[in-house]
């Protein structure tokens, strides 16, 4: 039974036979990097100091990378570093362009258990985010999602070839809006299948 986001990772990892990795807000290599099993694994945080970590904010990440050649692809991202809407927004649109097409996108605390731990900036121990006033617009991105209600909520993104507008996403979205509407327009699920 998957319980976390690392269960969930590896399991798609697995049943996906994905090989290229990028976790985006690393904090420590043992939390969670080192425990992923696609092989070829690319971390970036800009606070991290530990080898094979990239030392800088994903923004930097992806305008270094843009002008590859070939460009990179990744078959697994994980987006869990500044859980700002306005970052995660941008680390999302930036990881889409470079997820293969077989590939998939996780992204971390979707589901905050109270309002408190989302406030912008930061005055809890327990912290989310405001990561759902953005994942409640997902349906105006090119993709499909669902989102598994674990480990504070695990959005899975990956991408449609039926859908090709970008619709321009608008913010904020209220924690009341969250509340009455934010499972639906996430496509939330107890049971997790992948």
């Amino acid at each position: 039974m998957i319980t976390n986001h690392t269960e969930l990772l590896n399991a798609l990892a697995a049943k996906y036979n994905l090989q290229t990795y990028l976790e985006i807000g690393v904090q420590s290599k043992s939390q969670n990097y080192n425990k992923i099993i696609c092989p070829n694994k690319t971390g970036v945080d800009p606070a991290v100091v530990e080898p094979g970590i990239v030392r800088m904010t994903s923004d930097a990440y992806f305008n270094l990378i843009q002008n590859n050649n070939p460009l990179p692809s990744f078959d697994l991202i994980f987006i869990d570093g500044d859980h700002t809407a306005e970052q995660v927004k941008r680390d999302f649109e930036n990881s889409l362009r470079f997820l293969s097409d077989t590939g998939f996108i996780v992204i971390h605390d979707v589901l905050p258990e109270n309002e408190e731990g989302t406030r912008v900036p930061r005055d809890t121990k327990q912290w989310w985010g405001d990561v759902y006033k953005w994942a409640m617009g997902i349906a105006s991105y090119p993709v499909s999602y669902k989102t598994f209600n674990i480990d504070n909520g695990c959005m899975i993104v990956w991408k449609d070839k039926k859908q090709t507008v970008l619709v321009n996403h608008v913010f904020p979205k209220s924690w009341e809006s969250y509340k009455d509407i934010g499972h639906k327009l996430m496509n939330v699920t107890d049971a997790v299948e992948i």
